[in-house]
C-alpha cells in the first residue's frame, strides 16, 4: 500500500506568545563582627586619598558560627568540638572554643581570613589565646599575587611572624609587629624555592594563622579578641596606581581551576557560608550580582565565587572581589546568545588586572563556539528523572566534550535534588487527593551520578540546587548529608581525578556495574558504579560477585579496595581471557587504588584514615533516615491490608535494622572498617525492601507512565495515601479535546501548533500521513540533518516540536494525559535521542523520555495543575527521526459529592485514581 502524505500549514506560534525557548531548562533564582572602624577616606577625587589611613579589624567572637578553620596539618588532626561559647573568654564573656586530637607532627594550623591588607610596619596584629600546653604560634599569611606555586597553581604563600604562646592554662595576648621587615626575610625564602626571577610584587596579608600544635594528644584551646590596628586595605592604596596596573604586561588572569583539585560549588540559595565550608564546599555559584555583605562573608569563610559577569558594572564592589574566581557568561546559553557572549567576553578580558578573571559558560548547545569564548565550559548532565542509563549519560557527556574540538577544562553540573517543578507536582497531587506530601526523594542517584561524572576528570562539580540546604526541611537535610558525603569522596580522590588520564572502560561481569580506570603519576584509581535499578531507585550488587577485568597494562600492579574505609589488597585471579579482581557483595560505588609505589600508597592510606570516620557517620545518618521511612511505608501497607508480617520484606527490614544498630556499636569501639561493612549491608537491605515496595505498588504496567511520585524513589507513602481516594471519585474525559489527525482541515480548527529550531541544521516536516492500518491517519513530525552529520543529543538536538490545544484547568485539578506514539530513527540509536513528552505544568524536566524503537507505545502522564493557566502537552523530537502520534486525550479527576468510607483494597475497580497495584 502506498502511504499518502498531506503537508499541512500548521499554525506556528508567534514570537510574542511562544518561542523555541519556552521549555529551556529553567534556573530558579535563588555573626561575625568584622568592622572597619575608622575608614575616614574622602572619595570625591583621587587627590584626596592619603598615603594610608588608619583602620581596624576587630572580632570579639560574641556570637554566630565559629570562623577559625583548620587549614594545614601534618599530624592527623581531628576536630572533636568547635563552637562559640557564651562564657569562658578572657573577661568571662564569649569566645571561640576548640578541642582537637593530634598525633605526631609539627603543624595543626587554623586560619582567620581577613580583607586583603597591605604589609606595612605600622600594622599591629594581636589575639588573646588560652591552651592547656605551650607551643602555639601566631603568624600572618602573605600572598604574592604574581608568583604562582607550581605545586598548587595558586599564588605563592609565606608566613610572617612567629609569636609563641608560653603561659599554659592562662590567657596570653599574642602580638605581632614589624610586618614589612619580616616580609623581606620571607621574600628571600620564596625566591630560593621558586627561582630568583619570581615576581614578588604587591604582596598582601589575607589571613591570621595560629599553629595550635603542642604535641600528640588532645588539646583544648580558646581564642578571644582579635584586633588588627592600622590595617590598610589593598585596593584603596592601589587606586592611585590603577592605570599602571591595567597596562602592566605581567598582569595575568589568575587560574580559577588549577590541576590537582576538583572544586565543589553549590548553586547558592542563601545558606550560611561558614556552614557550607564545613560541609566540604569550596565555592558557590551565584545567579544574581553579589552584594558587599556576601563578598565579605565569602572572603571570611574561605569560599570562592563564580559570579555573574554583570558584577563588574558595580563599581562599589571593586574593593571586595577577592573571593570571585570567575565571571559567568550565563546559564542555558543558546546559539543565538553567542554574539552577545562574544561581546561581553571581549569587554571582560579588557578589564584592569585586579578585576580580570577567567570566564565560565554554561551552554546547552554550540559547545565548540562557547569554548572559544570562555576559559572553562560547564556541562549540565541530564537530571536522573530523565531516565537515561549510565552508559547513555556518559556517552552523551563525552559527545558534548568532543564537540568542543579538543579536551577542554570543564566543570560538570549535577542536580543535587528535586527540582522546584517536582516539588510543586508532589505537593499538588497530595493536596488534590488529601494525602501527605513525601519528604524523601532518595539520595543514591545523586551519589552515583557524581561518581560517574568524575570518570571524565572535571576540574569541578557544580551542584544545582532549587532551595536552601539549611532550610530545615527533611528533604534538604537529606540533601545536605549526601552532598557532604560526596564532597568527602571527591576531596579524597581529587588529586588523581583532576589531572588523571582516563583509559578505556574496564569490562565488568556477573554484577551490573561499569568501571573506568584513571591514572596520575604513581597512583591509579578505578571507579566502579552500579547500573542496576528499579525505576529511578538504584540497586547495589544484591549479594552477587562483581568481577572486573584487569587489562594487561595493569598486571604486576597492586590493587587496593578502599570502599570499606580501609585499604584492602586484592588478589588478581588468572582466567583464560586475562586477570580479574572479584568483589563479593559490592557497594553502590566501589573504589580501588592501583599502585606499586609504597610511599604514595601510604600517603593515601593516611588521608583515608583521617576521613573514614566522617564518611561513615554521614552515611549512617542517611541510611538510618531512609530505613525509618521504608519501615513506616511497609507498616502503612499492612494497615490497608496489602501486606502481612510474613512478607519477605519484613525479614529484610529486621536484618537491616539489626545491621544498622550493630554498626553504631562497632563504630563506638573504634573499628571503623567493620562498622562500615555492617552499614553497607543495612543500606543494601533497605534498598531491597524499598524495591519490593515499588514492585507491589506498580501500576499501569501496560504503558509508559510519568507520575511525579515515580521520580522520587521513596515515594511509596504518596501511593499508599492515594489508594483510599480511589473510591471517592472518577476520571472524566475532557470532551473539548480533539484528535485532529484525521485531515488537515480538522487540524486547522484544533488549536494545535508547532515550532522549529535551527533550520540551518535540519529539515523539519509536519504532516498528516496514513497509518499502516487502512482508514487510520497519524500526525508525523520528522527531522533530517542537512549536513549528513548526526544531530546532537539533548536540547541541542531538538529541532521540532508540536503542542496540543489549550485545555482549561484550575489550580488543584488532578489531570491525566494519554497518548499513543511511535518513534523511528534514521541510522543507529545515539545517546539522548528520541522523544520527550511533557506538559505546561511540570515542564520539560519531568517529561517522559521515549527511545526510538519503531514500536507503538501507550503513554500516560499524571499531573497536578499548579496554577489557573490552560494545560498544553508538548511532543518534542530530539535528533533525527520521526515521531508519530495516533491518539491524544485528557481526563480530570472528579471527586464525588460525598466522601465514602474506605473499603477493602482487594476489590476490583474499573475507574480508579491510579490503577490497582499488582501484588
Amino acid at each position: 500500500m502506498t502511504r499518502q502524505h498531506h503537508l499541512i500549514g500548521i499554525r506556528r506560534q508567534s514570537a510574542s506568545s511562544t518561542s523555541a525557548d519556552n521549555h529551556l531548562p529553567q534556573r530558579e533564582s535563588g555573626g561575625q563582627h568584622l568592622v572597619w572602624a575608622t575608614l575616614a577616606i574622602a572619595v570625591l577625587s583621587p587627590l584626596f586619598f592619603p598615603k594610608y589611613s588608619p583602620a581596624q579589624i576587630q572580632d570579639s567572637f560574641d556570637g554566630g558560627a565559629p570562623v577559625w578553620q583548620l587549614d594545614r596539618e601534618d599530624c592527623g588532626a581531628q576536630i572533636i568540638t568547635h563552637q562559640r561559647i557564651a562564657a569562658g573568654g578572657r573577661d568571662a564573656g564569649p569566645c571561640e572554643s576548640l578541642s582537637i586530637q593530634t598525633g605526631s607532627g609539627t603543624r595543626a594550623e587554623f586560619i582567620y581570613r581577613i580583607v586583603p591588607t597591605e604589609v606595612i610596619n605600622e600594622l599591629v596584629a594581636s589575639v588573646w589565646y588560652w591552651a592547656q600546653r605551650p607551643g602555639a604560634r601566631l603568624s600572618l599569611r602573605v600572598r604574592f599575587p604574581f608568583a604562582l606555586d607550581p605545586r598548587t597553581g595558586q599564588p605563592a604563600i609565606a608566613r610572617i611572624g612567629n609569636v609563641e604562646y608560653t603561659q599554659p592554662g592562662q590567657w596570653q595576648q599574642l602580638s605581632l609587629t614589624n610586618a614589612y621587615q619580616q616580609l623581606v626575610v620571607q621574600q628571600a625564602v620564596v625566591r630560593n624555592a621558586l627561582g630568583r626571577e619570581v615576581d614578588l610584587r604587591q604582596p598582601y596579608i589575607d589571613a591570621v594563622t595560629i599553629n595550635t600544635y603542642a604535641g600528640p594528644g588532645t588539646e583544648n584551646l580558646r581564642i578571644d579578641d582579635l584586633r588588627i590596628d592600622r590595617a590598610l586595605p589593598v585596593q584603596l592604596n592601589r587606586l592611585e596606581n590603577r592605570g599602571a596596573i591595567a597596562s602592566s604586561a605581567s598582569d595575568t588572569t589568575r587560574p580559577a581551576f588549577p590541576g590537582g583539585v576538583v572544586k565543589r560549588f553549590l548553586e547558592y540559595n542563601g545558606e550560611s557560608l561558614p556552614w557550607l565550608k564545613a560541609n566540604g564546599f569550596t565555592g558557590i555559584l551565584l545567579q544574581r550580582v553579589p552584594d558587599a555583605a556576601i563578598l565579605r562573608d565569602a572572603n571570611q569563610a574561605g569560599l570562592e565565587i563564580i559570579a555573574p559577569y554583570a558584577t563588574v558594572d558595580r563599581k562599589d564592589l571593586a574593593n571586595l572581589l577577592a573571593p570571585v574566581i570567575a565571571w559567568n557568561l550565563g546559564d542555558a546559553l543558546l546559539e543565538k546568545d553567542l554574539p552577545r557572549s562574544v561581546d561581553i567576553a571581549g569587554r571582560l578580558r579588557r578589564l584592569p588586572g585586579v578585576m580580570r578573571r577567567e570566564l565560565v559558560a554554561f551552554p546547552i548547545e554550540s559547545h565548540r563556539q562557547y569554548r572559544s569564548v570562555s576559559d572553562c565550559l560547564a556541562i549540565d548532565l541530564p537530571p536522573p528523572v530523565r531516565g537515561l542509563t549510565p552508559a547513555e549519560e556518559t556517552a552523551w557527556q563525552a559527545e558534548a566534550i568532543a564537540l568542543t574540538g579538543h579536551s577542554p577544562r570543564f566543570l560538570t553540573a549535577i542536580a543535587s535534588g528535586p527540582s522546584r517543578a517536582l516539588r510543586d507536582q508532589i505537593e499538588g497531587l497530595a493536596a488534590c487527593t488529601d494525602t501527605t506530601p513525601i519528604d524523601d526523594y532518595g539520595w543514591h542517584a545523586t551519589w552515583l551520578q557524581t561518581m560517574r561524572a568524575l570518570e571524565t576528570s572535571p576540574r569541578g562539580i557544580v551542584f544545582r540546587s532549587s532551595g536552601a540546604l539549611d532550610s530545615g526541611r527533611a528533604e534538604d537535610f537529606q540533601r545536605a548529608n549526601v552532598l557532604r558525603l560526596i564532597n568527602r569522596y571527591i576531596a579524597l580522590t581529587q588529586t588523581i581525578i583532576s589531572t588523571g588520564a582516563a583509559t578505556a572502560e574496564l569490562a565488568c561481569y556477573d554484577a551490573a556495574y561499569r568501571a573506568r580506570y584513571l591514572r596520575n603519576g604513581n597512583l591509579g584509581l578505578i571507579i566502579a558504579t552500579s547500573t542496576s535499578s528499579v525505576g529511578t531507585m538504584p540497586h547495589a550488587g544484591n549479594g552477587k560477585v562483581l568481577r572486573i577485568a584487569i587489562p594487561p597494562t595493569l598486571r604486576g600492579q597492586q590493587i587496593f579496595r578502599f570502599s570499606g574505609m580501609q585499604l584492602e589488597r586484592l588478589k588478581l585471579d588468572a582466567t583464560p581471557g586475562g586477570s580479574t579482581v572479584d568483589v563479593v557483595a559490592p557497594d553502590f560505588v566501589e573504589l580501588f587504588i592501583v599502585s606499586n609505589d609504597s610511599a604514595a600508597t601510604a600517603r593515601f592510606d593516611r588521608q583515608l584514615h583521617q576521613t573514614s570516620s566522617q564518611i561513615g557517620f554521614d552515611r549512617w545518618q542517611l541510611v538510618r533516615e531512609s530505613l525509618m521511612r521504608t519501615t513506616r511505608d511497609w507498616d502503612a501497607m499492612r494497615q490497608y491490608g496489602m501486606a502481612t508480617p510474613a512478607d519477605p520484606a519484613y525479614a529484610i527490614l529486621r536484618q537491616a535494622n539489626q545491621a544498622l544498630d550493630e554498626s553504631a556499636r562497632v563504630h563506638q569501639s573504634g573499628d571503623v572498617a567493620s562498622a562500615f561493612r555492617l552499614l553497607r549491608r543495612a543500606d543494601a537491605w533497605d534498598i531491597q525492601a524499598t524495591g519490593q515496595l515499588i514492585d507491589a505498588l506498580a501500576f499501569d504496567q501496560d504503558r509508559l507512565v510519568s507520575h511525579p511520585a515515580l521520580n522520587a524513589p521513596n515515594s511509596a507513602s504518596l501511593y499508599i495515601g492515594m489508594l483510599p481516594q480511589s473510591n471517592r471519585g472518577q476520571w472524566k474525559q475532557e470532551s473539548a479535546v480533539l484528535n485532529p489527525f484525521e485531515n488537515p482541515q480538522l487540524w486547522e480548527r484544533s488549536g494545535w501548533t508547532h515550532d522549529r529550531r535551527r533550520e540551518d541544521l535540519a529539515q523539519s516536516d509536519v504532516q498528516i500521513t496514513e497509518h499502516e492500518e487502512p482508514g487510520k491517519t497519524v500526525l508525523s513530525l520528522s527531522v533530517r540533518s542537512l549536513s549528513g552529520q548526526p544531530l546532537p543529543g539533548g536540547y541541542a538536538g531538538t529541532m521540532l516540536r508540536g503542542r496540543s490545544q489549550a485545555i482549561p484547568c484550575k489550580q488543584g485539578d488532578c489531570v491525566r494525559i494519554d497518548a499513543r506514539i511511535r518513534i523511528r530513527t534514521h541510522g543507529p540509536v545515539r545517546p539522548h535521542r528520541g522523544a520527550l513528552i511533557y506538559d505546561s505544568f511540570a515542564g520539560s524536566e519531568l517529561g517522559l523520555f521515549v527511545r526510538p524503537d519503531n514500536r507503538w507505545h501507550n503513554i500516560r502522564m499524571y499531573r497536578a495543575a499548579t496554577n489557573d493557566q490552560p494545560l498544553q502537552a508538548t511532543f518534542e523530537l530530539i535528533g533525527e527521526g520521526e515521531l508519530q502520534l495516533e491518539q491524544f486525550s485528557v481526563a480530570k479527576w472528579v471527586p464525588k459529592s460525598a466522601a465514602l468510607p474506605i473499603r477493602p483494597l482487594n476489590v476490583e475497580r474499573s475507574d480508579t485514581l491510579i490503577s490497582e497495584p499488582a501484588r
